[in-house]
């Protein structure tokens, strides 16, 4: 049970979870009282403005709760308050730590068992320690608490560079994979335009729509295939890597583990029938594949191993190219209230997973209808 500053009265359960109780401005002439009982596995929060009429905020049933829990008084705010500038050579932060106080009194504890002493802990911690004056003060039944940091589960990019790592780490050779497959893909088009052998296979089947979609299913199969058995063998092996190394692999559902790996196949499948058409269209190889890769590679890029665009321009470049595409591998969820670094190199993309590859779709589409006219009007 909590009080915040913009949002009122909170319960949240489990790190993630948040139930909204009565908002409105807490102060010293307008204080709140908070109440959490327990009854079994089941926690339920109550608040009251004047500590005799109580209105129920919540319930929720932790499954497998200890018969001898800690409860205590806490104090939390986000670890840091910084700002972050980007250049050609990189970026820069500045800010601080940012800490909260809290007053409480008539504090009560009701158990059929006794109670130990009060005693004060940094929960969680952080790689620098905590800062001074972080701690608590009791004078007769008021507590002064002083507090920092977010009260949610460890995410890759968070200040204090915990959070572990995610599944989509092992797949970054996905990068060099499509890269090759563009090349692939382009030249399944170009090579015969180069060598005049398109006029024989337009000669064999003249219906040229035809002859596009079936290279289209034929790359864009061929590519599924490998890049399905590729990804699964680079997610076992690479996570086995990965632990035998004292690195912690952030948990996911099997369900989820299988939309990465087919997922990354599918973006590759995707990509090769994208080359694919940018060949028909551009009739050379070299044209077609620096076509694709500056429209899927470099908005990556620019975002991360060169960060030259301000936060909201990245975001914007990452939503609108088919580099989106790769956030079908997102498979950690974006918490509000934890203060993290949530950009594709720390696992997080600004659309979701079916979203971003969507928009790879849409590109593959359009350019293939593209060639398909391109194909029809032009001589061989």
């Amino acid at each position: 049970m909590m009080i915040t500053g913009g949002h009122g009265v909170r319960m949240q359960y489990d790190y993630t979870g948040d139930i909204a109780g009565p908002t409105g401005a807490v102060s010293a002439a307008s204080p709140r009282w908070l109440r959490l009982t327990r009854s079994g596995d089941t926690l339920t929060g109550y608040q009251s403005a004047d500590g005799t009429h109580w209105t129920t905020v919540g319930a929720v049933r932790l499954a497998g709760l200890p018969a001898t829990v800690q409860a205590g008084l806490f104090a939390a705010s986000p670890s840091s308050s910084h700002s972050t500038s980007q250049s050609v050579s990189g970026s820069s932060s500045a800010g601080g730590i940012v800490v909260a106080t809290a007053a409480f009194d008539h504090v009560g504890l009701r158990s059929q068992r006794p109670g130990g002493a009060w005693t004060g802990d940094n929960v969680g911690g952080s790689a620098g320690g905590a800062p001074p004056g972080v701690g608590f003060r009791q004078a007769g039944p008021t507590f002064t608490v002083t507090g920092t940091g977010d009260i949610a589960p460890d995410v890759p990019g968070a200040p204090d560079g915990g959070g572990g790592t995610d599944i989509g780490q092992t797949l970054l050779g996905a990068f060099g994979g499509l890269i090759a497959v563009i090349v692939v893909a382009a030249m399944f088009m170009t090579a015969e335009y180069r060598r005049g052998l398109i006029r024989v296979t337009l000669a064999a089947s003249p219906r040229r729509g035809r002859v596009l979609a079936a290279k289209a299913v034929v790359i864009g199969a061929v590519t599924f295939i490998a890049g399905l058995i590729g990804s699964a063998a680079a997610l076992a092996i690479g996570e086995r890597l990965l632990r035998s190394n004292g690195n912690y692999i952030l948990p996911v559902s099997t369900l989820t583990e299988v939309r990465v790996v087919a997922g990354t196949a599918a973006v590759l499948a995707v990509a090769a029938v994208l080359a694919l058409a940018l060949g028909a269209l551009l009739r050379s190889s070299a044209a077609a594949v620096t076509v694709a890769i500056v429209a899927i590679v470099l908005p990556y890029l620019m975002v991360n191993a060169l960060p030259a665009l301000p936060a909201g321009a990245s975001d914007w470049l990452l939503r609108l190219t088919p580099a989106v595409g790769f956030s079908i591998q997102q498979s950690l969820p974006r918490y509000p209230q934890v203060l993290a670094s949530y950009t594709p190199g720390n696992g997080y993309y600004p659309l979701a997973p079916w979203a971003g590859f969507a928009v790879l779709c849409g590109y593959a589409v359009v350019a293939l209808g593209l060639a398909v006219i391109a194909i029809r009007r032009r001589d061989a």
